[in-house]
């Protein structure tokens, strides 16, 4: 069913704030939930209060902690999260490097021992509206089955790239496996199957059950290179932040993005001229048979954004808002 945008946020605000978060860090969190269910993400959307929910119940959230700069230059930011849902920490952090990276051209962030970090792509369209240039590698959990193995070790680790355009941004986000954890969580909760072939159970078997799934794994999109963008993500994002490294170093979850200024290198305009021209020539390129249009990165998740925000409501399933409400109070 559908329901107001502003509903949508109260009910997940308040839900946040019941669990024990401040109304800042509620906003926060809020606002990529929101921003997720805009583009269609719900795999990124409401689920995700009802899985913080659980994990504040785990202990595993700082729920009223500070998180901590370890290190802060004209090009570089190093934050401890201290186990703070990552949704905060990314937004936190992006407000303070988007200034270095006006100044300075350039600046490398890494975040460290964090929680959630929700959907990547709101960070690199807050970046790219800001003429920036956004680069982010962000790992989780397992749940990403390596090419040839059997074992979830790698967590399903997103490659996030963000570049501003005389158009909209353009914003290729894309998941290192076949499916996302947070699809299965969708599915479970509202007793649906998965898709054939994007996962396997406890025994290595295919499965379309979600929730045999979470107990097998997510296969990698493209096999070995899904498998390999994993990998690296683990690198940056884990081992080079001090956070988690799949299955084989424990650990919060880590992110290490970069932000670019193109007016270091040339104009502003200039840029996204040419990006733009670059999309155009894709737009009007020679189409397959059957192809209407041809989109690039992003385009159809902006559009969707947009037109959804004009309508002021996005849709919603019966049994989450039950969920949302019981928990809200």
């Amino acid at each position: 069913m559908k329901i107001s945008i502003s509903e949508a946020e109260k009910l997940s605000t308040s839900a946040l704030v019941k669990l024990g978060f401040s109304e800042n860090d509620a906003s926060l969190i809020t606002k990529n939930i929101i921003d997720g269910e805009l583009v269609g993400k719900n795999s990124h959307g409401l689920i995700r209060v009802l899985n913080t929910k659980k994990r504040v119940d785990a202990g595993k959230v700082n729920v009223d902690g500070q998180s901590e700069i370890i290190k802060n230059t004209d090009t570089q930011l190093y934050v401890d999260g201290k186990k703070k849902p990552g949704f905060i920490v990314c937004y936190e952090s992006l407000e303070i490097a988007m200034d270095k990276a006006k100044k300075s051209g350039i600046v490398t962030v890494g975040l460290k021992d964090v929680g959630v970090t929700g959907y990547i792509g709101s960070y690199a369209r807050t970046v790219a509206e800001n003429d920036l240039i956004y680069i982010g590698f962000h790992n989780s959990p397992g749940g990403l089955v390596p090419h040839g193995s059997t074992e979830p070790i790698w967590g399903t680790n997103p490659l996030t790239i963000g570049v501003p355009t005389d158009k909209s941004p353009a914003i290729l986000d894309m998941a290192s496996s076949k499916t996302t954890w947070g699809d299965l969580m969708v599915a479970k909760n509202e007793g649906k199957t998965i898709k054939d072939g994007v996962a396997i159970d406890g025994e290595g078997n295919a499965t379309s059950d979600p929730e045999k799934a979470m107990k097998g794994g997510i296969l990698p999109v493209g096999a070995h290179k899904g498998s390999g963008i994993a990998f690296m993500v683990e690198m940056l994002a884990g081992a080079l932040t001090g956070s988690m490294v799949g299955s084989a170093v424990d650990g919060g979850w880590g992110s290490f993005y970069i932000l670019i200024n193109p007016a270091s290198f040339r104009s502003i305009d200039e840029f996204k001229k040419d990006a733009g021209l670059a999309i155009t020539r894709l737009k009007e390129s020679n189409k397959m048979k059957n192809v209407k249009e041809i989109y690039y990165p992003g385009e159809r998740s902006y559009r969707l954004r947009k037109s959804n925000l004009e309508k002021g409501e996005i849709e919603v399933s019966e049994t989450m808002l039950k969920q949302l409400r019981e928990i809200a109070g």
